[in-house]
């Protein structure tokens, strides 16, 4: 829900909150995908060292501290040749540590999911697993619409998603077991970025 969220409205944040311009969006979105590049080649090496629960903990977290930054980024009073507000230069670095911390979770979750299931429970597990995924992203819009009615402040988008990512942290950090099952193997450098999840 957190993601969702986030990623669906980040365009009006841009505009309504920071007043620049849309095409800064662009700009934001290969800024966050160059770095979640850098986060899929790793992730798969992170994984054999510390385990995946462990990676996506780390990368609930490096998320949720990014999201945290990004509850203080004020609008820049600094404006571009066509009268918009520049984005400020930290909304970047935010944009970056999410994309990075996101691969981590993306890279690792599907394959932990194989990885605490048996081949009796796997069709459930991935269907528990696509439902859940499925309803966020249906959830999310109706409930963060009832947030920007209520507040009547689109700074609620962060706060709203850095709430969810640290409950998502906190949730799966202490309630998912660890296991060091071999069933699937950690995809590394290039491969990850053409694996399925």
């Amino acid at each position: 829900m957190a993601d969702n969220a986030i990623g669906t409205y980040i365009g009006n944040y841009v505009i309504y909150h920071m007043g620049s311009a849309s095409s800064a969006t662009s700009t934001l979105t290969i800024v966050g995908g160059l770095a979640s590049v850098i986060g899929f080649a790793i992730a798969g090496f992170i994984a054999d060292k510390i385990g995946r629960k462990w990676t996506i903990s780390t990368g609930l977290s490096i998320t949720v501290i990014a999201l945290l930054i990004m509850c203080f980024v004020a609008p820049s009073s600094a404006q571009t040749a066509d009268g918009y507000n520049k984005l400020p230069s930290l909304l970047f670095a935010v944009w970056a540590i999410k994309g990075f911390g996101m691969a981590l979770v993306h890279n690792c979750s599907f394959p932990m999911v194989v990885e605490l299931s048996s081949s009796k429970t796997i069709g459930k597990f991935t269907g528990f697993y696509y439902a859940a995924s499925m309803s966020a992203q249906t959830v999310t819009p109706v409930l963060l619409g009832l947030v920007f009615r209520l507040s009547r402040a689109w700074q609620a988008l962060p706060v709203y998603s850095t709430i969810l990512f640290a409950l998502s942290c906190a949730v799966f950090t202490l309630l998912v077991k660890n296991i060091k099952a071999k069933k699937l193997e950690n995809v590394k450098g290039l491969e990850a970025l053409g694996s399925d999840d």
